[in-house]
This record gives C-alpha cells, structure tokens and sequence, in this order.
C-alpha cells in the first residue's frame, strides 16, 4: 500500500485497543504491520461474543488490526520469543501495549533490547504509566 509510512516495518505486540488501533493507524499510512498474538489470539478477538453478539463479524477486533499480517507466537518460550526477536532484527518499529512488568519478564522491554536494535523505533502506550504504583496494572 502506498502512503507516507511506505517501507517502514513495523512489529506490533498489542492487545485490545490502544497497541492495535496506532498499529492500525500506520498499516493505513502504508506501514507493513506484523501483528504478535499469543496462540489463543489477541483477547480482543472475542469482543463480540463477550457482549453478547451473534455476529459473523467483529467490528471492534477488524477495526483496529485492518490491513496487518499477523503471527500467532508463545512469547514464553525460547523459540517463541527467537521469532519476536528475529521479526524486530529488521524492523522499523516496535509498539506494544503490554504492561511494563510483562514486557520485562519476556525480555521485551526497551532496556532489554535497545543495545540489540539500536535503530528500532521504541513505542509503549500504557494505561496507568510506566513508573509508580499502578504501572503494572
């Protein structure tokens, strides 16, 4: 897709809807979005069924990850997170959403892999802050 984000590689470890809907925005830019799921998929998959909806759709997860390639990966394993780490090697981009002690224990947080990738573009939206008593809610 053509747009002003064309070429640019992005990997996106989100989950809901913030991480999802700037992935979102960047697939429409023209990015090449790469979306990391865990095998039961991005929670937010089952949204409609969650409200009670019968439908064959749902609006909420395709609105958010439009336009994405997505990759279900067990970031918990070695070989798993070997993908993640394979997938960042020429990436332009990392955004997540995943709360700041998650992204650690998975060795996925900024100062685990700033040294490796030191071009790679950091983003981390997060709901309560990345420092504080609430961080890791």
């Amino acid at each position: 897709m053509a747009g002003p984000m064309a070429g640019v590689k992005v990997v996106e470890l989100g989950v809901w809807i913030a991480g999802p809907a700037a992935g979102g925005i960047l697939a429409d830019w023209g990015a090449d979005v790469v979306k990391l799921e865990p095998p039961s998929g991005d929670p937010c998959r089952m949204f409609q069924r969650m409200l009670g909806g019968d439908l064959p759709t749902n609006p909420v997860f395709e609105m958010d990850n439009r336009s994405k390639r997505s990759i279900a990966v067990d970031l918990t394993t070695a070989d798993g997170l070997a993908v993640a780490l394979d997938l960042l090697a020429d990436a332009d981009v990392f955004i997540t959403n995943l709360r700041v002690g998650a992204l650690e224990r998975l060795g996925l947080d900024h100062e685990s892999i700033a040294d490796r990738f030191p071009r790679l573009v950091y983003g981390q939206v997060t709901g309560y802050g990345r420092e504080g008593e609430d961080a890791d809610r």
